[in-house]
């Protein structure tokens, strides 16, 4: 199937949001960040936030118009999302408003499957970004306009399928979760109230925090030291996904937030509470605004996360969390935390037992994970081919290539 070949720019109007952020955010409005893409459509902040008319006016702001596809050009590259409601949003986003010859869809599903293109085409050390001249300068396909709409009717039917699956899997994957924490509770029990209470302070060597002064300063594109950030800790392991490196300078001046293997470290802001396990691989790294605790002798480091894990911490954590947007926890509050008091053989008699019991739910998400990246890849490699025109979507039949 041949289909002519365009630049971008000659086909939407590019819009660029202002550098300078409103406020208060509180009109009516909606003020949207990557935070608020689920799905195609975007409608509405998810947070309540908003500006006012007379803020767009006087602001000179930019306001997306429905019909608008926003694409990430910073973070998340190449998140995308059509508006369906007049929209205002920082510089994460820039909105490509189709002209006559392409359809918000099929625009929709092209940036779509992109997005492997613009990341590889984003600059900058600290954070990537792509500018307005980027994105006019993309060479696309540009199938006739009733082409375009066929194939993203064909999309949006079979791309829904998946996603209802993803969706069914999701409540599943829940559900697993909440069996495991049920698991580990009747191990841990009311521990509140079945022993002694001490500070946290009382059996850790240490409690500090990592880099939290303009941290991106130290970053590096190669070499330097692995930092671990917030994104990075997930309840019981850390993620390698989006980590950064810090220089070596940067790593010698910051000394007291370097990790060593056994060491706990604990996310302070957004999903505030969730701590790992410092595993060999990261003996050595250092990290970026987290709270890192080392535990004494008379603390075992697995029976350790498991506990801050668990509901019980969880709610110390939410009592002593500031701030109004995001959760914040302090170090001051990690050394307060009161924790029971068990001798280090009862701590792995309890850590085995929750293990043997975790095990074949661990085993079942785990294999759900590898099946819903499946379905994910799946997804991508759909739009990608029929963008392409490698399917024929009057038949469904995939087109010889």
């Amino acid at each position: 199937m041949t289909w002519s070949t365009v630049r971008l720019g000659s086909v939407v109007e590019t819009l660029v949001p202002q550098r300078d952020k409103p406020d208060p955010l509180t009109g009516e409005i909606p003020w949207v960040r990557i935070e608020d893409f689920s799905g195609r459509d975007l409608s509405e902040s998810k947070s309540g936030q908003g500006v006012t008319a007379e803020q767009v006016r006087t602001m000179n702001l930019r306001v997306f118009p429905p019909g608008t596809v926003l694409c990430s050009c910073s973070c998340s590259m190449g998140a995308t999302a059509i508006a369906t409601a007049p929209l205002v949003s920082n510089q994460t986003f820039i909105g490509l408003v189709p002209r006559r010859d392409m359809d918000s869809r099929f625009l929709f599903y092209l940036m779509g499957s992109m997005r492997e293109e613009l990341q590889s085409q984003a600059t900058g050390a600290i954070q990537q970004y792509l500018s307005r001249d980027d994105f006019r300068s993309l060479r696309v396909p540009l199938p006739p306009i009733g082409e375009q709409r066929r194939i993203a009717d064909f999309l949006d039917a079979e791309t829904g399928r998946i996603d209802k699956v993803r969706v069914a899997r999701g409540r599943m994957h829940e559900l697993l979760r909440l069996k495991r924490e049920g698991v580990i509770e009747h191990f841990l029990g009311n521990e509140e109230r079945s022993v002694d209470l001490v500070p946290l302070k009382h059996l850790v060597e240490a409690v500090t925090v990592g880099i939290v002064v303009t941290p991106a300063a130290w970053y590096v594109d190669s070499g330097g030291v692995p930092a671990l950030r917030g994104v990075n800790i997930k309840p019981g392991r850390i993620d390698a996904k989006d980590l950064v490196r810090i220089s070596q300078e940067g790593h010698l001046v910051h000394h007291k937030s370097r990790l060593r293997s056994g060491d706990l470290v604990v996310v302070r802001t957004g999903q505030a509470g969730a701590a790992a396990v410092v595993t060999p691989d990261f003996d050595g790294a250092n990290c970026v605004d987290l709270v890192i605790v080392r535990p004494g002798p008379s603390l075992i480091p697995r029976f350790a996360e498991y506990l801050l894990n668990s509901s019980y911490a969880r709610r110390r954590v939410a009592e002593f969390a500031v701030g109004s947007i995001q959760s914040h926890f302090n170090v001051a509050a990690m050394k307060a935390m009161p924790v029971p008091r068990h001798s280090p053989m009862d701590q792995h008699r309890i850590v085995d037992e929750i293990d043997k019991a975790t095990e074949p739910i661990d085993t079942a998400v785990s294999l759900m994970r590898r099946q819903d990246h499946l379905l994910a890849e799946r997804r991508q490699a759909l739009i990608t081919a029929a963008i392409a025109g490698h399917i024929d979507v009057t038949t469904a039949r995939g087109a010889d290539v």
